[in-house]
């Protein structure tokens, strides 16, 4: 399900394709394309659809670790995983998913400020007028008086609290699996633990995956207004990192568990054959050679005489 769901998610990058351009106290973001030649606020409604699919990417990942404590150490609770109680995980996903689109469309929506504030560097980086490109903005300081503009700020810390309480719901679950991970297991056969240790490893590994390419990317993005740094770059480049995740955590599974590694390697090879079989050459059989008679030897001609 969460790799469907990220195939799904780098479909609407593709389509949507968001950039962030960082200027000093200020963070730009918008996009160049223009799916299906749709109108200028359509471009920013779509803009504000990516934002919840990344939310509702990382609520979604979340939501499997707390699927995953429950599977080993309490089980029972396992039925709201089942059936139509799977639409209680669907609205806790949608509800973060709106609560970060909602809340850029509306925080990030351009007053004069921040208008006045990119309107000379767009042209400079992407030879095109402000009021050419679907994009919003913030401005986290006042360019004459540097006081906070709240409103602007606001966005940064809606986006700051979605992150938090996933990764928290992480990091718990994580913790509570390792200090119960001993107790649990020593009671199973070796094959078992054995089984159950590969889990917990792949377990680390997979809250150290999305703190690269899902939390520490936007974290970057999301703090840099507020550090009244001189900058002027675009950072469209760490988005791209946020559809990698799910394909990373396919590949940590059948990495780090040895029965899904072994399945997928004969998959593999399964369908290596299957692909070299039409290019290969048909073997030609060996052809007879009709062998000649072999010369008499001189005693045997000197016997026959």
């Amino acid at each position: 399900m969460f790799a469907a769901f990220g195939m799904i998610f780098a479909v609407v990058e593709v389509v949507v394709y968001p950039n962030v351009h960082m200027l000093n106290t200020g963070a730009l973001y918008f996009t160049l394309s223009r799916p299906l030649n749709v109108s200028l606020d359509v471009s920013k409604v779509l803009l504000a659809v990516y934002t919840w699919f990344y939310a509702f990417t990382i609520s979604l990942l979340a939501v499997l670790f707390i699927y995953r404590y429950l599977a080993v150490f309490n089980q029972k609770h396992l039925k709201f995983f089942r059936g139509f109680s799977m639409s209680i995980w669907f609205s806790y996903c949608s509800f973060f998913g709106f609560q970060y689109s909602i809340g850029t469309y509306t925080f990030m929506t351009f007053d004069d400020i921040s208008f006045a504030y990119f309107h000379d560097e767009v042209p400079l980086r992407y030879n095109m007028t402000l009021a050419e490109i679907p994009a919003m903005g913030i401005v986290a300081y006042d360019p004459v008086d540097g006081s906070i503009r709240w409103w602007n700020v606001m966005c940064l810390l809606n986006i700051f609290t979605i992150m938090a309480i996933q990764y928290t719901i992480m990091i718990c679950c994580g913790l509570k699996m390792h200090w119960k991970m001993e107790d649990k297991i020593k009671y199973y056969s070796p094959a078992l633990r054995r089984h159950h240790q590969q889990f917990f490893k792949t377990l680390v590994i997979q809250i150290s995956a999305p703190t690269m390419t899902l939390f520490a990317p936007l974290v970057f993005i999301v703090c840099l207004p507020m550090f009244k740094m001189e900058i002027d770059m675009s950072v469209g480049v760490l988005i791209c990192s946020f559809t990698m995740y799910p394909a990373i955590d396919a590949l940590i599974v059948m990495y780090v568990v040895s029965d899904y590694r072994k399945i997928a390697l004969k998959l593999l090879k399964s369908v290596t054959k299957k692909i070299r079989k039409p290019f290969k050459a048909p073997k030609s059989g060996p052809k007879s050679i009709a062998k000649r008679p072999e010369p008499m030897s001189t005693s045997t001609q000197v016997a026959n005489e």
